[in-house]
């Protein structure tokens, strides 16, 4: 038990870090990126973080994600829901593609390869994947890459998006 509150402390300290450089997603970003960097050079021994512990900090990532919730959004939704479940479907589709194509490299199971391609949260994914045994690390993997890529390049990807498609 004595790692989790050395992991604490690394999360902090990277998560304060990119928050104060003003990296996108920078608190949460910064965290994970510390402790996984912590845990790949380090020989401290893995810590499982117990249930009683993950319940309040699931409970807080769920009242801030609610919070940004406002009426006005079920009208903008009305208004858009052709397009909404057009995007959901093709991302959908895009996933069952790359799943294949991971699953027929042999790397993952057809299973492994779904969780591991899937649009959606990473805790969500990975409670799933934490089941299957071995392949969790490397679902695990997938999703922090993915992760990652779309933080950091989101904003070069929408001003790109910006132009390209300005009239």
């Amino acid at each position: 038990m004595a790692t989790l509150p050395v992991l604490f402390a690394v999360g902090a300290a990277g998560g304060v870090l990119f928050d104060c450089l003003k990296l996108p997603g920078g608190a949460m970003t910064g965290a994970m990126i510390a402790v996984v960097l912590f845990n790949t050079f380090s020989q401290m021994p893995s810590a499982d973080v117990p249930h009683w512990l993950q319940l309040p900090v699931y409970i807080c990532v769920g009242v801030i994600v609610g919070n940004m919730y406002k009426p006005g959004m079920l009208l903008a939704v009305r208004e858009t829901w052709p397009v909404l479940l057009g995007s959901t479907l093709l991302i959908l589709l895009a996933g069952c593609l790359c799943a294949w194509i991971v699953a027929r490299s042999g790397v993952l199971s057809v299973s492994g390869a779904y969780l591991a391609t899937s649009p959606g949260g990473l805790n969500a994914i990975m409670g799933l994947s934490s089941e299957m045994g071995g392949e969790a690390p490397i679902v695990l993997v997938y999703h922090l890459v993915r992760l990652y890529a779309i933080v950091l390049l989101a904003p070069y990807i929408a001003r790109l998006l910006s132009v390209l498609l300005r009239h």
